[in-house]
C-alpha cells in the first residue's frame, strides 16, 4: 500500500512515469514527488486515510 510521506495519506496515484521515473500525487496535501511511503497492512494504525501510521 503506498502512502504520501508529507500527510500519510492513502489517496496517493501515479501522474507520471517514464524515463525520468514513477511521478505521484497526493489528493489530500497536494504532494508531488517520486518518494512515497510503501506499507503493509496490518502495519495500518487506522482505517482513515492521512491517520499516522505505527
Amino acid at each position: 500500500m503506498l502512502c504520501c510521506p508529507v500527510c500519510k495519506s492513502r489517496e496517493i496515484f501515479p501522474v507520471a512515469g517514464g524515463y525520468m521515473g514513477q511521478v505521484y500525487l497526493c489528493k489530500n496535501c497536494k504532494y508531488r514527488g517520486s518518494f512515497v511511503l510503501e506499507i503493509d497492512d496490518d502495519e495500518v494504525k487506522s482505517d482513515e486515510p492521512g491517520e499516522p501510521v505505527k
